[in-house]
């Protein structure tokens, strides 16, 4: 019977290890961040939000999320909440890691279970983007038409400024986002220094064998 669990790939370990770790950073740093300004609060309100939860800036003078909610509430937007992906981000951070150190020892069909570790951490940052850019479409287009104000269905923006008559918002990716590329980039150098060392390597090979070949022929 096959070996399923071996020696792992030294060079595959290093590079999960690295990658897990920033990964799990994420779980204790925010992801994304919104600064609204509006006439009543010049200098502006901020949001963060982590894997799990929406928060303000530290030391804060409001509590920001819920005047944000409050000013949202006369256009009509519904409140801002957690949502089911956030129940499942601080599981799925640590699943990831788990099935990433798992894949380093086992032997059984290798290369497919790499490849789907490197999928999964790349897909963590673009189904972010992709959800967040989701839920901001939603909230611009379910709009109450009886709210006091009623600026028209509208979409902000995942990154960039969004404007709303008076109400102006900048929004930006935080730290915990960057260490998801990061980690995702790492889980992906293996495959990809191996191919170059294959390449070179046999580039290698047939320039010896060349020198060979016409040092014999001088020789003869």
């Amino acid at each position: 019977m096959r070996k399923v669990i071996g020696k792992p790939e030294r060079l595959w370990i290093v590079f999960v290890a690295v990658a897990s770790v920033l990964l799990l950073a994420t779980l204790f740093v925010p992801l994304w961040r919104m600064e609204l300004v509006a006439p009543q609060y010049p200098e502006g309100l901020v949001m963060k939000a982590y894997g799990y939860k929406f928060a303000e800036d530290p030391g804060s003078y409001y509590d920001d999320v819920k005047e944000i909610n409050g000013l949202n509430h006369y256009i009509g937007m519904k409140p801002i909440e957690k949502v089911t992906e956030m129940d499942i981000f601080i599981p799925g951070i640590v699943g990831l890691v788990v099935a990433a150190v798992a894949a380093s020892f086992v032997t059984w069909k290798r290369n497919w279970i790499k490849a789907l570790t490197i999928l999964g951490f790349w897909t963590m940052p673009l189904f972010f983007v992709a959800d967040l850019q989701f839920w901001l479409y939603r909230y611009g287009h379910t709009l109450k038409e009886d709210a006091p104000l009623n600026p028209g269905a509208f979409t902000p923006k995942v990154f960039g400024s969004t404007k709303v008559w008076n109400f102006h918002s900048e929004t930006s990716f935080e730290i915990g986002f960057y260490l998801m590329v990061v980690a995702a980039l790492a889980v992906s150098a293996p495959p990809i220094i191996g191919w170059l060392r294959s390449r070179f390597g046999r580039e290698r090979a047939v320039n010896s064998r060349v020198a060979q070949a016409h040092g014999g022929a001088r020789v003869s």
